[in-house]
């Protein structure tokens, strides 16, 4: 139950770094983000339930991940950005052809993970 916990509290935290970063990003135009609100509550509901999910993993599977401290978990973090958030920017970007989406889901989702990666390995202790 530990890592579900802590897997939801560092969805929290990677949820919010990833809408500052979003805001930013659509700021300076990168990519649109027409209701930012739904975008924001979405993000988070979302990766508070990934991120127990995920976190549920990581207490399974920690071991066999390199790295050390907090290392181990940002390493956990980036690979869940590899399989999730690319595959995902991937899949929207050619069948659905929404670019901009893609591009926005896997930039904010790259600093979101790492962010939830750290967070995750802190709370494990």
């Amino acid at each position: 139950m530990k890592g579900i916990y802590a897997g939801a509290i560092a969805g929290v935290v990677g949820g919010i770094v990833g809408v500052i970063l979003g805001y930013i990003a659509s700021i300076m135009r990168l990519f649109p983000i027409p209701d930012y609100v739904t975008a924001t509550v979405g993000m988070i509901v979302l990766t508070v339930i990934f991120g127990a999910i995920f976190g549920r993993l990581y207490s399974k599977f920690r071991d066999p991940i390199p790295g050390s401290g907090p290392m181990k978990g940002i390493n956990f973090g980036l690979m869940i950005w590899m399989i999730k958030d690319i595959a995902a920017g991937a899949y929207l970007a050619v069948t659905m052809l929404r670019v901009a989406e893609a591009i926005a889901l896997i930039f904010t989702g790259f600093f979101m993970w790492i962010a939830y990666g750290y967070v995750l390995e802190r709370l494990r202790k």
